[in-house]
């Protein structure tokens, strides 16, 4: 669905998707012609991506842009939680590794979708994201906010299991995503011409 955001504003062709996973765990709808790279792990905590396993992927597929939604399996009560804090350091931390390999790199950071038996923590890490990201912003290398939250609109019935978004949750997804995605790609396309 971003893929198709790309294509609609022809930049499907100026775009390569980097990642060592080519997998589609959750069966998402492929478009034509979609470059399938990236480092999507179904499952996997921010906190885990940002200690274990950041610094080999920034090494190994560098990027100019990098989004990313990391936390709600931080915060879920089927594991030991982390706190608002250790999540924001972990996005520090991730930023900052990516920066050490493409110092201009921009990201988009979404804030998470909600989880109707988990609120709360979900609630306060998307309250921190902003000003984290104001904080780590840089005119260089830019950190932007996609509202995927409920405050933006994300409602229950886009869940397809109390979790993961179903075909209309992607959709709100995919268009919070696209409006951080197009002008950032732009702005790197229009850059790298001068």
């Amino acid at each position: 669905m971003v893929w198709d955001a790309l294509a609609k504003e022809n930049l499907t062709a100026s775009v390569q998707m980097v990642g060592s996973v080519t997998s589609n765990p959750s069966n998402c709808k492929i478009a034509s012609g979609f470059d399938n790279h990236h480092e999507g792990h179904s499952g996997w905590k921010g906190t885990d991506i940002a200690n274990d396993y950041i610094e080999k992927w920034a090494k190994d597929t560098p990027a100019d842009i990098v989004n990313f939604m990391l936390g709600t399996n931080d915060v879920s009560a089927k594991r030991p939680p982390r706190s608002t804090q250790d999540i924001v350091d972990a996005f520090t931390k991730i930023v900052t590794t990516m920066r050490t390999q493409v110092p201009t790199a921009s990201f988009i950071v979404d804030k998470l979708i909600l989880l109707p038996n988990n609120s709360a923590p979900v609630d306060a890490l998307n309250k921190a994201i902003p000003l984290w990201a104001e904080a780590v912003n840089k005119p260089t290398s830019r950190v932007v906010v996609a509202d995927c939250s409920s405050q933006a609109g994300y409602t229950a019935a886009m869940l397809s299991d109390g979790i993961h978004p179903n075909t209309q949750g992607d959709q709100f997804i995919s268009q919070a995503i696209s409006a951080a995605l197009i002008p950032l790609v732009k702005e790197k396309l229009a850059s790298k011409a001068k």
